[in-house]
């Protein structure tokens, strides 16, 4: 069943399906649900939903079309049975244990987190939801501490803020928010050259095609000029209108304060 940008599959052949739909409507990476969410009523966050086959069929389809899959979830188990049927990033992943992050690691997989998300409740959540949404905020700290402890950093940006115009404003408080367990440095190249690696595993389906996440000669020319340092202060990025300067994407000028 489909529902917009989303389908409903039980079994291999119907995942293979809609996996093989969302390609040919031109989907450069496939994204499957292997465990709970905090949005949805029916599926706790410690639950596995998906088979081996199921997520096998996936990955097949994707590496058909040279590209990749990814895969929500929350809890160890989830993202254990992900990988072992190669799934290549782990979206959210905040109920990690360390033995998980240390065979993520072992296995080069990719941790898509984020914090911002969880500092409020989207619109229109109920009692139940909101109790799951709390317990995967209550996660992160754990999950970033022992990605540091462990040496773990194939970690990217992103703030998965969806349901709320409103909110999409603030999505740069996540470069700060981030500050409690990464430098400065290391949170922008998680926005960055490290989300670029991550983007390039989609091969001949990545939407910009050529070097990304570097400043070299024939490499995309999509730049920021920014007033002021954010490897000492990431608060200057909560206010793009004010400081950040220059936009250049496709080497095109898009915003230039002079």
């Amino acid at each position: 069943m489909k529902y917009g940008h989303l389908a409903i599959a039980d079994g291999r052949t119907e995942v293979l399906v809609a996996a093989r739909e969302a390609l040919r409507r031109g989907a450069t990476q496939i994204k499957i649900a292997v465990g709970g969410g905090t949005a949805s009523y029916c599926d706790p966050l410690d639950v596995v939903q998906y088979t081996a086959d199921e997520i096998s069929a996936a990955v097949e389809a994707a590496a058909d079309w040279g590209t990749y899959v990814m895969a929500h979830v929350y809890n160890s188990r989830g993202i254990r049975r992900a990988i072992d049927n190669g799934v290549k990033s782990i979206e959210h992943g905040n109920l990690v244990d360390q033995e998980t992050l240390l065979y993520m690691k072992e296995k080069g997989v990719w941790l898509s987190p984020q914090v911002k998300v969880y500092t409020f409740y989207p619109v229109g959540y109920k009692s139940e939801q909101m109790k799951k949404h709390d317990l995967a905020f209550s996660g992160i700290d754990h999950m970033f501490k022992t990605a540091k402890e462990i040496g773990f950093n194939r970690i990217v940006f992103g703030t998965d803020i969806v349901t709320d115009l409103q909110k999409v404003k603030d999505a740069n408080q996540e470069f700060v928010l981030r500050g409690q367990w990464f430098t400065p440095v290391e949170v922008l190249r998680q926005a960055t050259s490290i989300g670029a690696e991550l983007l390039a595993l989609s091969g001949n389906r990545n939407p910009y095609p050529g070097n990304l996440g570097v400043i070299e000669e024939g490499a995309l020319a999509d730049l920021l000029l920014i007033n002021g340092n954010p490897l000492e202060n990431l608060a200057i990025l909560t206010e793009p209108q004010k400081n950040i300067a220059l936009v250049m994407k496709d080497g095109k000028i898009y915003k230039n304060i002079t």
